[in-house]
């Protein structure tokens, strides 16, 4: 009798743990399924342009989550963004001060959160162009103050003369691992201008810099606001060799990997490629040609579109192409510089490459002839180490579940993609 009480003691005792067990798990459940019905929302209605609702799905979901993951990460950014945005839009009635408030108890809020760099750069821009906008100068001057380590710019010295007329962490990178480098930066305008003026003087191009400042009016930047800097890169192939030239029409850059000392670096220049109706081409080519102070010996098709242009441009300023030309294979197309302010990073050309006199010129002095150039149009890139990285110049629904179904083991969250790709576009940043 013993032990048969002793039997069903043991078997109640089991049975009530199991289903205590199987309660908590359901539990578990349901607050996940809750989570992830909150964090869609929350990043859907920012897309959508509906800041209230982003921000009340944002602190909802700041509730039930107190492990911090990359959807913690990416609510703060959209809480960031949404009051900045309501900050904005309440300018003329005069309403934003609850927004100044709220940003500064998130400023406070992340200080002891472990956010990515990225990250804290994005919410920085938010609460700082906030505070810009509606003169709250003092406000501005102490965030900057708090984030000044992340608004140093990092140089490394190029021991090698041949490559040292390149800029450290601008257009010259160290490579970290596989085909990923650089650090995303920002910079504090120093007087009211344009963001074309501002990606001349960063060595960028103006399509790279607008996919990346999606919330700034391009046209009328004012002193003082900041501006991110997409530099944190991949290279558009993952088995790339060294000194060979690639260029991806997509993001209009283009890389030159190279082994300095035996270390790998990879020299990055933003470039202007052809319009839609006069295409750049892709494909594989080599560097055939060479000419410094090139004259132009303008082709028919452009002097029937224009028949006031001479045959032959001679070297000079009105010349465009730039002071540096370089003819890919045995076509028609060159790489070349400009006579143009602006336009680099844009569809601009009858199809050649072109780039600011200041990066062919470098360019040209490291580049011999018979240099392989690959020429792609990749709308995203994507790199597979312990983390996945993604850098995302468009994606639709069908590359949407290309990624999704090549990456099953890796379990990346859709609707972290789907942020990805409407808020951190321009820039490597991770999946998981």
């Amino acid at each position: 009798m013993f032990y048969i009480l002793a039997a069903l003691l043991i078997f109640f005792k089991t049975y009530a743990y199991d289903i205590s067990d199987l309660l908590k798990e359901a539990q578990q459940e349901i607050n996940r399924e809750e989570s992830q019905y909150i964090f869609k929302k929350a990043i859907h209605a920012l897309v959508n342009k509906d800041y209230k609702t982003a921000v009340k799905s944002g602190k909802e979901y700041l509730k039930l989550n107190k492990e911090f993951s990359l959807k913690t990460e990416i609510i703060y950014e959209t809480l960031a963004i949404s009051y900045y945005r309501l900050g904005i839009r309440e300018l003329i009635k005069n309403k934003y001060l609850p927004y100044i408030k709220h940003m500064e108890e998130l400023i406070k809020e992340i200080e002891d959160k472990p956010l990515s760099r990225d990250a804290k750069l994005r919410i920085f821009i938010s609460a700082n162009n906030l505070f810009i906008r509606k003169k709250q100068f003092l406000k501005a001057q102490k965030l900057k103050n708090k984030f000044k380590d992340l608004l140093d710019h990092e140089y490394f010295f190029i021991l090698d003369p041949d490559y040292e007329m390149f800029i450290p962490n601008v257009n010259i990178f160290k490579i970290s691992e596989g085909n990923l480098f650089g650090k995303n930066e920002v910079y504090i305008s120093e007087k009211n201008q344009t963001l074309i003026e501002i990606a001349k003087k960063v060595d960028m191009g103006y399509d790279e810099m607008r996919l990346a400042n999606k919330y700034l009016n391009p046209n009328d930047i004012k002193k003082g606001e900041a501006v991110f800097i997409p530099r944190k890169r991949l290279i558009p192939v993952e088995e790339y060799k060294f000194g060979e030239i690639y260029i991806n029409l997509s993001e209009k850059r283009l890389y030159y990997p190279v082994l300095i000392a035996n270390k790998p670096y990879v020299i990055t220049i933003p470039v202007g490629i052809g319009t839609d109706e006069n295409k750049s081409p892709i494909g594989d080519f080599k560097i055939t040609e060479k000419r410094k102070n090139p004259e132009w010996r303008v082709p028919k098709s452009i002097r029937e579109e224009n028949p006031e242009l001479p045959e032959v441009v001679p070297p000079g300023p009105d010349n465009p192409l730039g002071t540096r030309a370089m003819r890919l294979g045995y076509t028609s197309f060159l790489m070349h510089g400009t006579s143009k302010k602006f336009g680099i990073g844009m569809k601009v050309s009858h199809g050649c490459i072109r780039m600011y006199n200041k990066d062919v010129e470098k360019l040209f002095e490291i580049v011999k002839v018979g240099t392989p150039v690959h020429i792609t149009e990749k709308d995203y890139k994507i790199y597979f180490d312990k983390k996945v990285f993604i850098e995302v110049f468009y994606l639709d629904d069908k590359d949407v579940k290309e990624i999704l179904n090549k990456n099953k083991n890796r379990k990346i969250d859709k609707d972290i993609l789907f942020y990805t790709k409407e808020e951190r576009k321009g820039y490597a940043t991770p999946l998981e």
